[in-house]
């Protein structure tokens, strides 16, 4: 039972990047849901990067002189609304299952998690939920998470990325009864928000570079606890996940 305490732990995953690599294609149905609601208004140039749904919405907002709307979380609904409807068209045409890519490693590392009682596996991703189902089902990896969807923290959960850490740590208290601190939460990403999002919480920090390369040094500057090129070594990575 000892043994059990000191390994236990609560592993996120962030998705883009770090599990799956979906191109242009999540982000040409995002600028398409938000031409559902603007039909006639360009879209801007934001950056997605290491932020949730929510955020990318409001900032889209601001810079086309939106963001003072007085119902302007209704427009983020529709907008959000939209992006999901075309995730789900994506889908059912098969271009999510021939433009995604399922990242090296990931399916290897994942069966090495589940196998484990001490581990709880979950997500910590700035998409929508219903968006990070639609994702992760698009390469045939959504079983993983199926059972523990409701664990982790999504982009509707909150619209601040780094808010996301505390809302997983206590949904897996409330949900499993299972109390995770410090180091026993470890989240892997790509980018540098992964890295410092749970810093206020003293987490391990799992980066690795299959997002985009100029991300690199950016990442190793912020000091992750271990950094690994790919996932591909399972073992390697099951060390830092459970040292």
């Amino acid at each position: 039972m000892l043994l059990f305490q000191r390994m236990k732990r609560l592993v996120l995953f962030d998705i883009d990047g770090t599990l799956l690599n979906g191109g242009k294609l999540w982000r040409e149905c995002f600028e398409a849901g938000f031409r559902g609601v603007f039909p006639s208004c360009p879209f801007p140039r934001v950056a997605f990067s290491g932020k949730t749904d929510r955020q990318i919405c409001a900032e889209v907002l601001a810079k086309t002189g939106s963001s003072g709307h007085s119902i302007i979380e209704d427009v983020i609904d529709q907008m959000i609304a939209g992006y999901i409807g075309q995730l789900k068209a994506a889908v059912a045409a098969g271009r999510a299952a021939s433009e995604v890519e399922l990242l090296p490693g990931v399916h290897e590392l994942l069966n090495a998690l589940i196998g484990r009682t001490e581990v709880t596996i979950g997500l910590l991703t700035g998409n929508v939920r219903d968006g990070a189902r639609l994702k992760l089902a698009s390469v045939r990896i959504d079983h993983y998470f199926a059972p523990s969807f409701h664990i982790g923290a999504f982009g509707d959960d909150h619209s601040d990325r780094y808010r996301l850490p505390e809302i997983a740590v206590a949904r897996a208290r409330a949900e499993l009864d299972l109390h995770f601190q410090g180091k026993e939460v470890v989240i892997i990403g790509d980018t540098v928000h992964d890295v410092n999002c749970g810093k206020s919480l003293g987490v391990r920090a799992i980066a690795v570079g299959t997002g985009r390369p100029e991300y690199r040094d950016e990442i190793l500057r912020a000091g992750p606890d271990s950094f690994f090129e790919t996932l591909v070594k399972t073992n390697e990575v099951l060390t830092a996940i459970l040292e």
